[in-house]
């Protein structure tokens, strides 16, 4: 008896402490130090201790309240909010400071007060805030400062709720000052567009701009506190609408949704109970049966339950809001299932997945395959002759290498014929008249052109030593000559040129590979095996491990030798899975799962008997 009356005093802290109704399974480990319990005695058990209770209510099927909360319950008709928007000098509440303070209060879904107020905020205002917001040090000078103008807002917002787009950010200031000045924060709950836009518009772009470009408001979001303040205020007002649609009218009820994703989806995780512990993948669907998000896992039942349990990328939180029901494909391995995911993803582009369903996107460094070549990114691959380096997962990072080497070395970079129309006056050229083109349309040359290519492969085969050279040469002449933004634009632009180096030298790797790896199946007994050659997955078969012998791993490795790599660089949907094999062979070559062949097939070679006879040791050291 006792210990049921601590618990349930527990119980009734927790809710008061949270203030809302919270998920049983949630306060579970709070209250009953008991681990692996099934939620269906979870909740027999908390409704044991909470049914001749008169305190307690459950709110719904999972979540627990108290009573006393629905006599408090506001209806939106009669609450007043206050919408709120600031213009800072960073992102950091401490570090940066405000600059201006804009609001509108809503009563009765109309506007019936605004406050805007600039804020001296005693430290300079970066220039690339002031290109952003057009609030620079002049504007704010003689403005009040954050002392004199934050009471009057606090005034202004008396016995409302604070709304914002993006809240944490603008109460995370909001509250940093007032925390200073008075020694306490703003009343909660407070309400955040964006987590109300993440809700009811799950495949939307969610930015202030977007959603008022969306819906047309009035206002028109300008990067100045009132009208950001007024086109949040609009939009609020028609997400509140929706909401009420949906039966949601009160004041409580919609500050649950702009709660944190994984808490708020929280009673989904029982979708996880079921789910085998092997290694797999699994498959978030909507309602719909469309697929959300794919993901792998050693154990599916623990990853998906990290999903709920564990704090989320923001895309994966979008995949709970929409999730109806999780399907598995149990792989025998982990191996088996991080290969699955990457085809699954690149066939379906789930689109609360980040990695691995942009292939489209993906760029080339060409070097063409004229008699003056160029140097341009690309997202095309062709048998024309010409250069090929990557592909690049940012086609940004492709252009920005393009545009340093074509600064460096004076290619041309005209579409046109280089060869001069007789008798015609050569074409104005901005490049070539400021010389950073050689311009082979207007004179011969004397090899020049062919060293500044020559160059240009040196750098693109990963020997960067000349043009890492020369760009230091010029960043201290502008250095020297106090250009300081143009020497950082030279280092930003070395800096690109390394990462595409690297990732170009990772790509050559991969297509090196040549292995077998072998790994249990599905069926017992059995093992499956993936054939490896140029970095691509050519072969892949399920043995037994009895029927398993040297002619049947001698017929493998043969079939494996007779797949010759194409030549060139890879397509761009066949760079993921490149790129994994690699991975997953660099950290497991040493392991009795990888017949590493680079050896004896990285000339081209026949696979030496030795070679079957270890792979079948190793299939069945692999399979009990």
């Amino acid at each position: 008896m006792q210990l049921a009356f601590t618990t349930v005093e527990e119980l009734h802290r927790l809710l008061e402490q949270a203030g809302e109704a919270l998920d049983y399974r949630e306060v579970w480990p709070r209250l009953f130090p008991v681990a692996n319990c099934p939620p269906e005695l979870m909740r027999r058990l908390v409704d044991d201790i909470v049914r001749d209770d008169g305190r307690f209510v459950w709110e719904s099927d999972v979540h627990l309240g108290l009573r006393a909360w629905r006599r408090r319950r506001r209806d939106l008709a009669e609450v007043a909010f206050t919408v709120v928007d600031l213009e800072t000098t960073g992102t950091v509440p401490g570090f940066a400071r405000i600059t201006e303070i804009g609001a509108v209060r809503l009563e009765g879904g109309r506007e019936v007060a605004a406050f805007s107020s600039l804020v001296d905020p005693g430290v300079p205002i970066p220039p690339f805030i002031t290109a952003i917001t057009g609030i620079d040090d002049a504007t704010v000078a003689g403005a009040p400062s954050i002392a004199e103008v934050l009471p009057r807002f606090a005034a202004f917002a008396r016995d409302s709720v604070l709304v914002a787009h993006n809240a944490p950010f603008d109460l995370g200031f909001l509250d940093y000052e007032l925390t200073r000045l008075e020694r306490r924060t703003f009343p909660r709950p407070a309400l955040d567009t964006l987590r109300l836009a993440r809700h009811l518009l799950p495949r939307e772009r969610c930015s202030l701009d977007a959603l008022a470009e969306r819906f047309g408001t009035r206002t028109r979001p300008r990067h100045r506190a009132l009208d950001d303040a007024r086109a949040t205020a609009e939009l609020l007002l028609l997400f509140l609408a929706r909401l009420e649609e949906q039966g949601v009218t009160t004041l409580e009820e919609v500050a649950r949704w702009c709660e944190p994703a994984a808490r708020r989806n929280y009673h989904k995780i029982a979708l996880s109970d079921g789910l085998p512990t092997t290694p797999g993948v699994y498959i978030m669907r909507d309602a719909r049966g469309a697929p959300l998000y794919i993901g792998k896992a050693a154990n599916l039942r623990r990853r998906v339950r990290d999903h709920f349990l564990q704090r989320q990328a923001y895309k994966a939180r979008q995949a709970l809001e929409l999730l109806a029901r999780v399907d598995v494909v149990e792989t025998g391995s982990e191996f088996a299932a991080l290969l699955l995911e990457a085809r699954l993803i690149a066939r379906h582009r789930p689109p609360c997945n980040s990695h691995g369903t942009r292939a489209g996107a993906y760029h080339y460094l060409k070097l063409t395959a004229e008699e003056h070549p160029r140097l341009y990114a690309t997202p095309n691959l062709r048998d024309d002759g010409a250069l090929y380096v990557g592909p690049f997962r940012k086609a940004s990072l492709a252009r920005r290498v393009a545009e340093c080497l074509n600064g460096v070395y004076p290619l041309r970079t005209c579409s046109r014929p280089p060869a001069a129309a007789a008798g015609k006056p050569p074409r104005t050229c901005p490049r070539a008249d400021t010389g950073l083109c050689l311009a082979p349309c207007r004179r011969p040359l004397n090899g020049e052109y062919a060293a500044a290519v020559a160059a240009v492969r040196e750098v693109l085969a990963g020997r960067p030593d000349d043009l890492f050279r020369r760009l230091e040469r010029r960043q201290r002449a502008l250095a020297d000559a106090l250009a300081f933004e143009q020497a950082a634009r030279l280092r930003n632009q070395r800096e690109a040129v390394e990462r595409a180096l690297r990732a170009a030298a990772r790509l050559r790797a991969a297509a090196a590979e040549h292995a077998v790896l072998v790994y249990p199946a599905r069926r017992r007994g059995f093992a499956a095996l993936w054939g490896v050659r140029g970095g691509r997955v050519v072969v892949e078969r399920e043995h037994g491990r009895h029927a398993f012998d040297e002619a049947a791993a001698l017929a493998f490795l043969r079939d494996l030798a007779a797949a010759e790599p194409p030549p060139g660089p890879f397509r761009p949907d066949e760079v993921d899975e490149a790129l994994l094999v690699h991975g997953w062979l660099e950290e497991h070559r040493a392991s009795v799962h990888v017949l590493d062949l680079r050896d004896e097939l990285g000339g081209g070679g026949e696979v030496p008997l030795a070679a079957a006879a270890e792979l079948v040791r190793r299939l069945r050291l692999v399979v009990a």
